[in-house]
């Protein structure tokens, strides 16, 4: 360790002497004489070499009378530390690299301390002045001139902004709603004032009045006054009436076209049913194939209020028809004419031809009619059983949605359901399927996948949270009746009341504050209600112990029972 402790005399010319750069061998000489080649030999590692400090850089000694810094130390090379016990290898150190030189520092010597003088003491501040010129807060200044402001001129007011004229057509328009709104209040107040305070303040001042039978002074068909009506003279009236045989008389109107009054006849024959053919199984039948079989029987029906035109404004209801016999005969809906015979019937065939049609006969409770056309050779279609239909079997629907210019549309699906029951006819129980239906396919066929009418098309549900509900008359019902309205022109054993008269709706009900129900306008003479105490004018509100809010109410009482059956009869009458 005493090799590394360096001690000379001190010079200190030494310190400004330049300091000479380290002479380093080559790497080159470094690789002639591997490592490997002296440990093999057996040598041993060199002792660590004294450090000898470079002379100093030639440099100028500052003046007297400051004395030079001192040199601080130079440390040698790294000598490796010393244990007790356990003595760590140690490596020859590589040949060739010299010790490292550490850099040399120097710090100047600093100046003495000068002592500072005395300084005096603070001396105190003068009182503060104040300004010739202050004023007390709020005072005007005395340079200031004097104005109307009463503040300072960093606070003066804005100046108002300019009014824009109110544009005459503004003016003339609040005018104009002033006086209205001031008639308006004016007629509320004599509105009030005239209605008349003798009445019961339970009772609303509303009227029902019938005159000239069945019409009032406003022209209203059932004849209500919102003013007459006495809730005094309210008169309840039940009797027991006798049904009679409807022989054709229902369908009889004093407005009937004679050009669209058909003639019923007996010897036509009626249709008929077909089982399901032999082969049904077999691949040939397809949905191509039954439309094919059916496509030329499909007819569209377009009514007409006066005559025929080719206006489609004109047109006041459309709907599809069947063919069912080769002269003529077609099957449609009974609502597609307006349960009458009033209007110009046209009927266009798919090959575009087109015959004025006659009524035979129509049946309200099935929402049936058969028309007859002036024609020869017409394919007419098949009807299969409904009776032998299966839920799930396919089925397909042809009609025109829209009139003519969508006439032979077809639409599929699957039998959903059979023997459905409808608020809108207890009579019939429907066949219904998912087949897509719109306005104008009323009267179409239902067809299975075999080319048979097993339904004819009547009715869907409309709401927006149905979807693809229709609803068809099964071709057993459509036999039954189609028969006898080819042959009699009506529906035979079908009993009747014999009346004419109006529905009044919830919403008429609640304004003119009188029963929902039928008002009777006109009573036949050789009817079931001839004789008794009920009068025209009267309200129909209870048929056989049933509520009667609509005419269908009364088609399902009637259909339950046969002609010379009594039934109770209940109205409602107001008499001055």
């Amino acid at each position: 360790m005493d090799d590394f402790n360096v001690s000379r005399d001190y010079n200190p010319e030494d310190e400004y002497a330049p300091i000479e750069e380290p002479v380093t061998e080559p790497a080159e000489e470094i690789l002639e004489e591997p490592a490997e080649e002296q440990l093999s030999s057996g040598q041993e590692s060199a002792e660590p070499q004294p450090f000898e400090q470079p002379a100093a850089a030639a440099r100028q000694p500052y003046p007297a009378p400051y004395p030079p810094a001192p040199v601080p130390p130079v440390y040698g090379g790294y000598a490796p530390p010393q244990f007790y016990g356990y003595m760590p290898p140690s490596y020859p150190p590589q040949q060739g690299y010299p010790p490292y030189p550490y850099p040399q520092y120097y710090y100047p010597p600093m100046p003495p301390q000068q002592m500072m003088p005395p300084q005096a003491p603070p001396q105190p501040l003068p009182p503060k002045q104040e300004p010739a010129n202050r004023v007390q807060p709020g005072q005007p200044r005395p340079d200031t001139p004097k104005t109307d402001n009463p503040y300072p001129a960093a606070y003066s007011q804005p100046e108002p902004p300019v009014k824009t004229p109110t544009p005459t057509g503004t003016k003339v328009f609040i005018i104009i709603l002033c006086t209205l709104l001031a008639a308006m209040t004016i007629g509320f107040i004599v509105y009030i004032a005239n209605i008349p305070k003798d009445k019961d303040k339970n009772n609303d001042s509303n009227g029902f009045t019938i005159e000239d039978g069945g019409k009032d002074d406003n022209g209203f068909g059932f004849g209500t006054d919102p003013y007459s009506y006495d809730s005094d003279s309210y008169k309840e009236i039940e009797d027991e009436i006798t049904l009679i045989e409807d022989k054709g008389e229902t369908q009889k109107h004093d407005e009937d076209k004679e050009e669209s009054v058909g003639k019923p006849d007996e010897n036509v024959s009626n249709i008929k049913l077909e089982k399901l053919p032999a082969d049904k199984d077999d691949k040939k039948y397809t949905t191509q194939s039954a439309y094919d079989s059916v496509c030329d029987s499909v007819v569209t029906v377009m009514c007409y209020e006066d005559k025929i035109t080719d206006n489609e404004r004109d047109i006041i209801s459309q709907g599809t028809g069947t063919v069912i016999s080769s002269d003529g005969y077609i099957i449609t809906n009974a609502h597609v004419i307006g349960n009458s015979k009033v209007y110009a019937i046209n009927i266009v065939l798919n090959n575009s031809k087109s015959y004025q049609a006659k009524v035979i006969g129509f049946d309200t409770w099935t929402d049936l009619a058969v028309l007859k056309i002036d024609a020869k050779d017409l394919k007419a279609v098949t009807f299969g059983d409904s009776e032998l239909i299966n839920i799930g079997d396919e089925v397909i629907a042809i009609g025109s949605p829209g009139g003519v210019k969508f006439q032979n549309s077809l639409t599929k699906g699957i039998v959903s359901a059979v023997d459905r029951e409808l608020s809108i006819n207890k009579y019939v129980r429907y066949i219904q399927s998912d087949a897509a239906i719109s306005p104008g396919n009323s009267g179409g066929p239902l067809c299975n996948i075999y080319g048979q009418v097993i339904g004819i098309t009547t009715a869907k549900t409309v709401a927006t949270n149905y979807e693809n509900m229709s609803f068809s008359i099964p071709s057993a019902t459509v036999e039954e009746i189609v028969g006898d309205l080819i042959h009699y022109g009506y529906v035979k054993g079908r009993s009747r009341i014999g009346f004419s008269g109006t529905e009044i709706t919830r919403e008429e009900a609640f304004y003119y504050n009188c029963p929902q129900g039928v008002v009777i306008n006109i009573i036949d003479d050789s009817g079931a209600l001839a004789g008794t105490d009920i009068k025209e004018g009267d309200i129909l509100v209870e048929l056989d112990g049933e509520e009667i809010t609509s005419f269908q109410d009364i088609y399902d009482v009637l259909a339950d029972h046969k002609p010379d059956d009594k039934i109770s009869f209940k109205v409602i009458r107001y008499e001055d």
